[in-house]
């Protein structure tokens, strides 16, 4: 959503779907494009690539596929899909149909920006739709999610064994607060979560759910650490050699 002067409304909205990863990963969104046939694949910034799909046609495929799979994301989804049927409409070249765009989009992904929230300063927020999270429905469906959103790390900490020194591996996911219901899904995947009947908070004042989960309210975010050796090379790396991770964190 932009301004433009030459248009009557004097503001144009343009739905759009996008995915940006590293340009090391450009080749997966090259199948991603052939799959849904729709949409281009383009070079971002010097490290990374896109897939965008703006054309309103086009994104009619991308609707009805996120429509029958789609996660954590499902209460975004609804949102764009309420914009993306008022523009394919033509309803939102009116001034009352340009408002509730603009007030369905404030708890769209980051919501307004200052700009938008100054012009319209009056806007009462369309409430983001409930989801419920279901399960992980296939394994594939995790090694999809963390090609995406997870790391792999070695963190090396001092200890008072004879290197003063210790390695701990650690498999990770960091989401927004609300999508903590998909990381204990995930955690109960793996059969790691062994939450307690009351919760411990540690010295960040984060809230603790178990060996592996916590919250913080600072950042509004939930976190997933898989640190026990047992489960990493038991549980987490026997997975993702059966279910391998696409592009660049395999």
């Amino acid at each position: 959503m932009y301004k433009d002067d030459n248009s009557k409304m004097k503001w144009r909205v343009t739905p759009n779907f996008s995915i940006d990863i590293d340009i090391k990963d450009i080749a997966i969104l090259e199948n991603i494009k052939d799959t849904f046939g729709v949409g281009k694949v383009r070079k971002n910034s010097s490290s990374t690539a896109v897939f965008r799909v703006d054309n309103i046609q086009e994104l009619q495929v991308i609707v009805d596929h996120f429509y029958k799979y789609m996660g954590a994301k499902f209460s975004d989804f609804l949102l764009f899909k309420q914009c993306y049927d008022l523009i394919k409409q033509k309803q939102h070249l009116t001034q009352e149909v340009l408002k509730k765009i603009v007030a369905l989009k404030c708890n769209l992904n980051k919501g307004l920006t200052d700009g938008l929230m100054e012009v319209f300063p009056n806007i009462v927020p369309v409430a983001r739709p409930p989801y419920n999270f279901n399960g992980i429905p296939d394994p594939l469906w995790i090694s999809g999610f963390v090609s995406g959103d997870s790391t792999f790390c070695v963190s090396i900490e001092k200890s008072n064994n004879k290197i003063g020194h210790r390695v701990r591996l650690i498999f990770g996911a960091c989401l927004h607060i609300r999508d903590k219901a998909l990381l204990i899904g995930i955690a109960n995947y793996f059969n790691i979560l062994e939450v307690s009947k009351q919760s411990d908070v540690d010295f960040n004042n984060n809230i603790l759910f178990g060996k592996y989960l916590y919250d913080s309210k600072k950042r509004e975010n939930t976190l997933l650490q898989i640190k026990n050796y047992s489960d990493i090379v038991n549980k987490i790396i026997p997975f993702f050699n059966q279910y391998p991770i696409l592009g660049v964190k395999a």
